[in-house]
């Protein structure tokens, strides 16, 4: 069942529901599901299930109780149910009915979501078993047996508005060791976040993601008795299914023509008669219930023949739909519209015996799922090699399987690091279990998010029938943080009273985005302004904060000393982990006349030096003077004596 179909399968399920109708919520949400086994004409003799059951196809394994309204639903399924939106989290129910015995009375549960870029929900891995049991309904004292499926998805902050698919995989066994594996799609509706650029206006259900077409889900148009709002059925009669498809696109289309082609569900029993259906549609312009006012539309309609040997049950017809814009740009979408036929044998019935009055039982291949993958580290980063560790199971109780070959094809962003992408078992027993091991890595610079491994299983039976099975498993890589903190330059020594500025800074060097990132200051006698808030930073880009900090004196006798602190920046990765790193400093706290009783001490001594070399130097020279006075006079007292 390729991607597309599986986006595409949900969206007219609750057409099964006959006759409700529902109002126009119903085109918000749609479940849908289709068993994924062979076990054709397996059912019990229960034929179609029970009333008040959901069922998607005449042959499947479960159904949805779209009668009675559970924990956490505000309406049933019929009524048009939507999964609640609350504290930015999804909270989708699914009760289910098993049409057989399930062994241990429990199921096997997975979700995964689909392949939009701008679909709301967090990565992560969702599974978990489900046990039957007895619960409350929306009706007084009454409760109602079933598997009450309840996942709470979380919502990314930043959301666009739209219908989202979820899908839900319930996986069992019967009591008879046969696989049962259906799927279910549930939408649920964003009506708190961004506007999506692009979104279609006027009365139209989308198809999911950004498709080219919606459906106008408000109008009925010639061979429709209901709008899709109100859960179109196909008309069916004469040996002959009448289907109709009323699409608007959302873009100018070249030419005003669509070709649209169809193609059936698998399975042994449909009802169709195996013919190739395709035609080209024109845009053509049609009264609207909007005050009679014309609107353009490409109506789709197709006749099915149907075989006159069918079984009751609600079978998929897939309408491809494909042109190009303006632009030359391909634009193709796939819906899929449930016929419900009515008029058929029940599912389950036989012709009793054959000729000679022998009983023959119809025998199933052995199937092999995928029972469990566990990964080496419990969190994956980019670039990191790990190990997975595959359990494959055989759910045949009864028939070994032989000659089987497992392989691996990892999907974009995966790097596979062992030598093969396959591995060989020679026999798997009958209900019996098996562990293979490959060694991946994801790339180092793909951004956070969920990769997908492919696993293709190649086996025989014990009769020489080969068989294939798929699966795949997911694994959510996340970007590792790197970010650089220069230290923050704080004064060695702050007075008493004053106030200075710090800077801080931060750059990411890491490949993911970095939120919040701010810094903290604490230490004894300093007193911060505030939080220095730097921001969301991109990769490869650096961003810086500030904070003022006054010094108000430590604690005690003594207003002034030495004092101790830290910086602490705290910043958040985009799976949500907040992380924060340290840096410390050592600061003087001084007194406010402690620098200029300094100063003048310098400056007075400096004074003194002065005065007293001056004071030296005055009486060397009146020295002098004296001696050479002295001298001369010695000299002329002399002379005179002499005369």
């Amino acid at each position: 069942m390729s991607s597309r179909w599986k986006k595409a399968a949900a969206i007219l399920c609750l057409m099964s529901c006959l006759a409700l109708d529902a109002g126009p919520e119903v085109s918000q949400i749609w479940a849908a599901g289709q068993e994924k086994t062979d076990n054709s004409g397996a059912d019990s003799s229960e034929g179609d299930g029970k009333q008040g059951m959901s069922d998607s196809e005449g042959m499947s394994g479960f159904s949805i109780d779209n009668q009675n309204i559970y924990e956490g639903m505000e309406s049933s399924y019929a009524g048009g149910y939507v999964p609640k939106i609350e504290k930015n989290k999804a909270v989708i129910v699914l009760p289910l009915q098993a049409k057989r015995k399930l062994s241990g009375n429990k199921m096997t549960v997975t979700l995964r979501f689909g392949e939009s870029e701008n679909h709301p929900f967090m990565y992560k891995n969702y599974e978990k078993a489900v046990s039957f049991g007895y619960h409350k309904t929306g009706k007084q004292g009454q409760t109602a047996g079933c598997y009450l499926v309840t996942f709470r998805l979380d919502l990314k902050k930043e959301r666009y508005n739209g219908s989202y698919p979820v899908t839900l995989s319930a996986s069992a066994q019967d009591e008879s060791g046969n696989e049962i594996l259906q799927e279910f799609t549930v939408y649920v509706t964003i009506t708190d976040g961004k506007k999506a650029e692009g979104d279609a206006k006027g009365d139209a259900a989308e198809g999911g993601g950004a498709a080219g077409f919606v459906i106008d889900n408000q109008n009925v148009y010639k061979g429709m008795e209901k709008s899709y709002s109100r859960g179109y059925v196909p008309k069916v009669g004469n040996d002959s299914a009448v289907l109709v498809l009323p699409l608007q696109a959302k873009h100018k289309i070249s030419g005003s023509r669509v070709t649209a082609a169809l193609k059936f569900g698998e399975g042994e029993n449909l009802p169709f008669v195996h013919k190739n259906y395709e035609k080209a549609v024109k845009l053509r312009y049609y009264k609207t219930g909007r005050q009679g006012k014309k609107a353009g539309r490409y109506l789709i309609s197709f006749n099915l023949k149907l075989k006159k040997d069918r079984y009751n049950g609600s079978y998929p017809v897939i309408v491809t739909v494909s042109g190009q814009d303006e632009s030359g740009n391909e634009i193709s979408q796939e819906f899929t519209v449930y016929v419900t036929i009515t008029d058929g044998k029940k599912a389950g019935e036989t012709e009793g015996t054959q000729e000679g009055g022998e009983d023959h039982t119809a025998k199933f291949a052995p199937k092999v799922m995928i029972d469990s993958y566990q990964f080496s580290k419990k969190k994956i980063l980019c670039g990191e090699k790990f190990t997975a560790k595959i359990t494959l199971h055989n759910t045949s109780n009864t028939e070994p399987v032989k000659n089987m070959m497992v392989s691996v094809a990892p999907g974009e962003n995966v790097e596979l690091l062992g030598r093969t992408d396959s591995s060989y078992v020679q026999e798997l027993a009958a209900g019996g279990s098996c562990d293979l091991s490959f060694r991946f890595r994801v790339n180092a610079s793909a951004p956070r998010g969920q990769y997908s491994i492919g696993i293709a299983m190649d086996y025989a039976d014990a009769r020489g029938g080969t068989h294939t099975a798929e699966g795949s498993m997911k694994v959510s890589a996340e970007q590792s943080v790197q970010i650089q903190l220069p230290p923050v330059s704080v004064p060695k020594t702050i007075q008493l009273g004053e106030t200075v500025e710090l800077q801080t800074q931060a750059m990411n060097l890491g490949k993911g985005k970095l939120y919040n990132v701010r810094a903290t200051l604490e230490a004894e006698g300093l007193t911060p302004s505030g939080t220095a808030f730097i921001g969301d930073i991109e990769a490869g880009t650096s961003m810086a904060g500030s904070m003022e900090i006054t010094a108000e004196g430590l604690t005690g006798k003594n207003l002034y000393g030495t004092t101790q602190g830290k910086i602490t920046f705290y910043y958040v990765d985009e799976a949500g982990n907040e992380m924060t790193q340290e840096q410390t400093f050592e600061t003087d706290i001084l007194s406010p006349l402690s620098g200029e009783n300094e100063e003048e001490s310098e400056d007075d001594t400096r004074q003194w030096w002065i005065i007293m070399a001056v004071i030296v130097v005055f009486l060397i020279q009146a020295a002098v003077i004296f001696f050479m006075r002295k001298s001369k006079g010695i000299q002329t007292g002399s002379g005179e004596v002499n005369e």
